[in-house]
This record gives structure tokens, sequence and C-alpha cells, in this order.
């Protein structure tokens, strides 16, 4: 194996396990979707009385 074929095979997991990396901090530095809460004791009362 010459050497620049070990440099481009370098360059390209670099490159590679750079994307992961930056796909993967995009995806976990979202803001996740707002749950709503459950609702309080009056609304359950509420569903109850009728």
């Amino acid at each position: 194996m010459s050497t620049g074929f070990i440099i481009v095979l370098v360059l390209t997991f670099v490159l590679i396990i750079g994307a992961t990396i930056l796909v993967t901090n995009k995806a976990y530095s979202r803001k996740p979707e707002q749950i709503d809460p459950l609702p309080g004791k009056d609304a359950a009362s509420k569903e109850l009385d009728q």
C-alpha cells in the first residue's frame, strides 16, 4: 500500500466519523417535544361527575 492510499483512507474515516458526530449532536441538542401534563385533580373530578 502506498502512502497516498493510506492518507486518503485515514481522511475518509475522519470525514465519516466527523459527520456522524455532527449528526448525533444535532439530534441530541434538539429540544424534546412538549408532552401535555396530566390533568389536575379538579379536571379529573369533573370527568367523574359527568
